[in-house]
């Protein structure tokens, strides 16, 4: 007596590598000649048909079936279904959609993803995935932005630049987890009360508010009430330098290492 068990062991193929291919179920006994005459019969007619028609017959079958039936067709069609469009892509010269495709991934996706197989593998450091994604949390979550400045790592992002040589996908891979615990740190400290209060005397005669502000790991710039700008070392928190010229508050400002651009409730931009 042949069990069910015995039936599916034999209808698994081992291949290399740990993959699996299915093959027909043993059959208990062979075909009679009236059968397999017959069977021939039928796949000429059907291979003279055109896919509507082959696909209508199929269904007609289908529906004439026990549900056991199903069950081992099921089993039949599963891994012929089954489609590695990432490996597929490159091979017909798509290596931009495979890397767009993965590149909305998350770290953790992503790091399964590099576990799939060496061509995923591939894909994901030939498109500097790990770059995107940091990329990608530095234009739109704050703190990114203010750590990569902070840091120094900004200067590896993006375009980069001029001359330098580009940093490989395995340095932002290592990157990524040193980000991931700065910022857990920086949170702890908020959330647990370990940081320092400085206090900036902005306060004058005329002003008793700040709008806005911009800093940097030397300076303060702030823009204040009393339509002045004032610049203040980080240091030690004392003003080095008062700018004028508005007639108005001072309600936005941005500056780099060469201008300052302030605006102004005064309508004007300086």
């Amino acid at each position: 007596m042949i069990s069910l068990a015995d039936i599916e062991d034999e209808s698994m193929q081992e291949l290399p590598d740990g993959m699996t291919s299915i093959r027909p179920v043993s059959k208990l006994k062979e075909n009679t000649p009236e059968f397999n005459e017959e069977k021939d019969k039928c796949l000429k007619y059907f291979e003279q048909w055109n896919e509507t028609e082959q696909l209508e017959f199929v269904e007609h079958l289908i529906t004439r079936m026990c549900h056991h039936q199903h069950g081992q067709i099921n089993s039949y069609l599963k891994p012929m279904l089954q489609r590695d469009f990432i490996t597929a892509l490159p091979k017909k010269g798509l290596d931009h959609i495979a890397e767009s495709i993965l590149s909305y991934l998350d770290a953790k996706s992503l790091c399964a993803a590099e576990l799939v197989c060496k061509e995923w593998y591939r894909v994901i450091s030939d498109g500097m995935l790990w770059k995107k994604l940091i990329e990608r949390m530095v234009r739109t979550d704050t703190l990114w932005r203010g750590l990569s400045e902070r840091k120094g790592w900004c200067a590896y992002l993006f375009k980069g630049k001029h001359g330098e040589t580009p940093k490989p996908n395995s340095f932002f891979r290592t990157l990524y987890p040193k980000i991931i615990g700065n910022i857990e740190l920086i949170e702890n400290n908020w959330r647990c009360g370990y940081h320092g209060l400085h206090r900036i005397q902005c306060q004058s005669e005329n002003s008793k508010g700040v709008y806005c502000l911009q800093y940097d790991e030397t300076r303060i710039v702030s823009g204040l009430r009393d339509n002045t700008i004032k610049i203040w070392d980080r240091n030690t928190l004392q003003c080095t330098q008062v700018l004028t010229g508005h007639t108005g508050s001072v309600l936005c400002l941005q500056y780099d290492d060469k201008v300052i651009i302030t605006g102004s409730s005064d309508s004007t931009v300086r």
